[in-house]
């Protein structure tokens, strides 16, 4: 009843291998994706069992998630990154019922049914505004190493509107806001202001209901759990392992997915 889930991002390749019978994970690994997704998926798998060799002839299949997941070779089938995220975060959190995944190249908002199910979903996948790869792009142009950015957004006592989510135009306000000696906890936190709405209206799409459970890369971010309270008006609950939620999704529906699916 050993189970493996491989979640290949944009930006991370993540992978679980999951008891069943314990209800413990073997292996838990996050590795960047880079520019050759299917080889990636093979050193993170190999390494695994390089890692674990009392694994061998015991895992009884491996399903692909992700933007990459028709990359990974060897696999009993793939599952989407919706399906595998409401898996993943319901089985950490039971009583879950809408869950926030902001990665870096997307932002979904799923609801979900009594059952665990999904029940709809939005999804901004055409541009960088409300993702990850937004607020990257902009710690680069604030000199701010990106782990820190979350932090210095909660120092902040007057957030400055920022009003464009383009990655463009906000480089070009966010100089602009520089060059007025505005602080840049600030400028920080107006982004994270800005974003959080953007998820919001999103949102707004769906019948949003507690409780909410924050996953992904951006949910690693304290400062965008509290604009995301603050604009949706209800509590968020960061997700156990925001990472890995989409992998363990992935290795709790072996069995249950057809190839190519």
């Amino acid at each position: 009843m050993i189970t493996a889930g491989i979640d290949v991002g944009s930006v991370n390749t993540k992978l679980v291998v999951f008891d069943r019978v314990s209800q413990q994970a073997f292996c838990e690994k996050v590795v960047p994706t880079g520019p050759r997704p299917r080889e990636t998926a093979h050193h993170v798998l190999s390494e695994c069992r390089s890692e674990h060799k009392e694994l061998s002839g015991h895992v009884r299949g491996v399903v692909a998630t992700g933007y990459a997941r028709h990359a990974v070779d060897y696999v009993e089938g793939t599952i989407t990154e919706i399906r595998a995220a409401a898996l993943g975060i319901r089985y950490w959190h039971p009583t879950c019922r809408t869950v926030i995944d902001i990665g870096g190249q997307d932002s979904k908002v799923l609801s979900l049914d009594e059952s665990g199910k999904v029940h709809d979903f939005v999804m901004n996948d055409r541009c960088a505004a409300g993702t990850g790869h937004f607020l990257s792009v902009l710690a680069k142009t604030l000199s701010v190493p990106l782990e820190d950015f979350g932090w210095l957004s909660l120092e902040s006592r007057r957030p400055v509107p920022v009003s464009s989510l383009c990655v463009v135009m906000a480089e070009s306000e966010i100089l602009s806001l520089l060059a007025a000696d505005t602080p840049v906890a600030d400028v920080i936190a107006g982004l994270h202001e800005a974003l959080a709405r953007r998820v919001a209206n999103m949102a707004a799409r769906l019948r949003v209901e507690p409780e909410v459970v924050f996953t992904g890369g951006v949910a690693q971010n304290p400062g965008m759990k509290a604009a995301l309270e603050r604009a949706l008006g209800i509590p968020v609950t960061v997700a156990r392992k925001p990472l890995l939620a989409a992998a363990l999704g992935a290795a709790l529906s072996v069995g249950e997915t057809k190839p190519g699916s």
